[in-house]
């Protein structure tokens, strides 16, 4: 788990910074495909809010992540009815 904390006097901008981590462990697409999902939409959330992105930009890149998501779903499903180690 990350903690976050903020910094900032009243009037300035506040920034995020890391506090502390627990329970670190390697991220891996097999065991944390949501997470990976989510932290890659964040990513492009951020670049379209930026600008660098428009918004049927985003929602192509969106969709694209989606589709790979529910591939690898589909993937560990079938895997694990068919009794292998994904």
């Amino acid at each position: 788990m990350h903690t976050l904390g903020s910094k900032g006097a009243r009037g300035m901008g506040e920034r995020a910074r890391l506090v502390g981590i627990e329970h670190d462990r390697k991220i891996t697409k097999e065991m944390d495909s949501q997470f990976l999902f989510e932290y890659q939409r964040a990513i492009l959330l951020s670049l379209k809010d930026s600008g660098a992105l428009d918004e049927a930009q985003y929602r192509y890149a969106e969709g694209k992540l989606e589709n790979q998501l529910r591939a690898h779903i589909r993937k560990q499903s079938s895997t694990e009815e068919r009794g292998e180690k994904p």
